[in-house]
């Protein structure tokens, strides 16, 4: 008896990795299931995990090299704890294991990086520094539709059970890598090469998507986790998987419960080459390039955290950069001044969940989320609360994410220009905007800004299909991506105001339908080859990725943003009480500041109720054998 329950947990845990990708979505009968992925795959299975054994208690005032020698002893799974006081670094600290980092809190704990960063890392390189050596690549003929598991490869040499993997093939007619700024160029990241076999260059496989080996089965057939492979590709276009096989990345590494003083430096906590990696209760401020960093990770999460800068407007500065992930899940963060709090790149499957963005300094309003380089996909942004939501066209198109229930407010706190609540620019593509709450009707008197309306005052809640912007007055326009839109549900101010102060909300299916200001159809039914539903259902689930209200929601009403939304506390103003403030929202409008707007005291302890996303739930298996008993 006893020797068959030692079985029971690998296999409850291949059960929930095998979850079948057909079960009903969340989404179904609204989006087009080509248009859509399973998100509730995003982050770490089973929850972050709570680690308990403590490997080295360091005290304030400890030196670089012994902090280093500590982590380097620690053996994975277990803590480094950082006792209360300050750190100061005199270079960077790196770990290559899965161990977690963890302060008394980020009022108590403060690492102060003099001129280095916090690195968990595969080989020990931050930023888009050097990535792992032994890189392989083999051809992928077998398993190639929508929610295929099991995959078929010219060879399985390289690749083992537990490790993840890239799957790709060359750019579809949907994918582009030239933007306004030009070809994304050798210096980015916008997927990979064939030859050489490396990460950067032209970028002629832009849109990847990585996947957990479960088992390798033969010579030439491995099964993947679920969901499986994410749309139909397509055998003329030479799909491949690509991997590492020197092991692959790190995996289980975190960082938790601290204040970090980037002082300015670039990729302050940076985690390339790191799967289901974190960051929690994190307080990072002074940040210049960015605060959390993710390269070629998957099922890596940040939450709960709180990003600051004092580099006043700096365009290229990013609270959380995800490049080249896959189902990274971002929740319940804060972002003050900082000119783009999310910045994915070349990301799929992507979770941005109820995270609040506020950005005081004035002049051009920038967006708080924005897509770059080339391809996003499948990302879905749920319950935030920013200025402006983008898709940018820099280095090139992106296709099939969805907004859903998001307070896109577009009249951002003393910004002059550009206060635009949604923009798609051009090659940005199949995308889904549905039950969110958009515009300020003390502010927005245009609908739309596209070819046919071109004025450039910048009083549109959409900008749609332009090179640059609608303001920027480029005469370079793209027709298909106002056409391959699915607006679906949306309150808006605009609307609203026309309908007296009464029907804000558009459901349009043709002209006057749904509302008296629909003039055509919005659910992008005829646009090829990844049409939107003709008729989709009006009953919105509250969420599209999380099964019920979450513990640290506390009495925050669920949903708390849409169109069947009725605010009575805590309402967001100018929405006509179709939305509440969300947890992070509360958290940065209820905690101490100083006078210009920082908080003085952030610990998430104390902001939001208890979070039962963190568990002990086991890790993922690997290398798994099955018998009988």
């Amino acid at each position: 008896m006893r020797r068959g329950c030692l079985h029971l947990f690998p296999l409850i845990s291949m059960l929930l990795f095998f979850s079948t990708f057909s079960y009903g979505q969340a989404w179904s009968g609204i989006l087009a299931p080509a248009r859509a992925t399973n998100w509730t795959y995003a982050g770490i299975p089973g929850g972050i995990p709570s680690r308990t054994t403590i490997c080295a208690n360091l005290n304030a005032g400890a030196s670089t090299s012994t902090i280093q020698t500590a982590i380097n002893s620690c053996p994975a799974g277990q803590v480094v704890s950082f006792g209360v006081g300050t750190f100061t670094l005199s270079g960077s600290i790196y770990a290559n294991k899965g161990i977690v980092l963890r302060g008394a809190g980020p009022t108590q704990t403060t690492i102060d990086l003099g001129s280095g960063n916090i690195l968990l890392s595969t080989n020990g390189t931050g930023g888009e520094g050097s990535y792992p050596g032994n890189l392989g690549s083999t051809n992928w003929t077998g398993g190639l539709t929508r929610g295929s598991t099991v995959l078929t490869l010219a060879s399985t040499s390289g690749i083992h059970a537990g490790q993840n993997i890239a799957l790709d093939q060359h750019n579809a007619a949907w994918v582009d890598t030239a933007g306004v700024e030009g070809n994304c160029l050798s210096g980015n990241s916008c997927g990979r090469n064939d030859s050489p076999l490396q990460f950067y260059g032209s970028a002629t496989r832009a849109q990847p998507q990585m996947a957990h080996v479960v088992s390798v089965d033969s010579g030439t057939q491995i099964t993947i986790a679920a969901p499986g492979v994410a749309f139909d590709h397509d055998s003329g276009l030479s799909p491949q998987a690509f991997y590492w096989n020197n092991g692959g990345n790190i995996q289980y590494a975190g960082i938790e419960n601290m204040h970090v003083n980037a002082n300015n430096n670039d990729f302050a906590i940076s985690m390339p080459f790191c799967d289901y990696c974190w960051v929690k209760n994190v307080f990072v401020n002074n940040l210049a390039r960015s605060a959390v960093f993710f390269f070629w990770g998957y099922g890596d999460v940040v939450r709960n955290s709180y990003f600051t800068s004092s580099l006043s407007g700096a365009p290229t500065q990013y609270g959380i950069e995800l490049n080249t992930t896959t189902y990274t899940l971002v929740e319940n963060n804060i972002c003050y001044n900082v000119t783009a709090c999310i910045l994915p790149e070349v990301s799929f499957g992507l979770v941005v969940g109820y995270n609040y963005a506020l950005n005081t300094v004035a002049g051009n309003q920038f967006a708080s989320f924005s897509t770059h380089l080339s391809h996003n996909s499948f990302q879905l942004l749920e319950g935030n609360v920013m200025d402006t939501i983008a898709n940018d066209n820099s280095w090139g198109s992106a296709s099939q994410s969805t907004l859903f229930r998001n307070r896109a407010w577009g009249k951002g706190t003393n910004k002059t220009n550009f206060r635009v609540a949604i923009k798609f620019n051009a090659q940005q593509h199949y995308m889904n905007a549905v039950g969110n709450v958009i515009g300020d009707p003390t502010f927005h008197t245009r609908y739309r800004c596209d070819n046919v309306d071109t004025n450039t005052s910048d009083n549109f809640e959409y900008d749609l299909g332009f090179w640059n912007s609608c303001e920027a007055g480029t005469s370079s326009y793209d027709t298909g991506t106002q056409s391959s839109l699915m607006r679906w549900g949306n309150w808006d101010a605009v609307t609203w105001k026309a309908n007296g102060n009464t029907n804000g909300v558009r459901y349009c299916t043709g002209s006057g339908a749904g509302n008296p200001a629909c003039t055509a159809s919005e659910t992008a039914s005829t646009a090829p080859p990844f049409p939107g539903l003709a008729s989709p259902s009006t009953t919105l689930p509250v969420s599209f990725y999380i099964a019920a209200k979450p513990s640290w929601f506390g009495s925050v009403i669920w949903p708390p943003i849409g169109p069947d939304v009725t605010c009575t506390t805590n309402c967001t103003a100018n929405t006509a009480n179709h939305a509440a403030m969300i947890p992070a929202q509360l958290c940065y409008t209820n905690t101490a500041k100083d006078s210009g707007g920082f908080l003085t005291a952030f610990d998430a302890n104390a902001c939001y109720a208890n979070d039962s996303s963190s568990n002990n739930a086991p890790a993922p298996p690997t290398g798994l054998t099955a018998s009988v008993q």
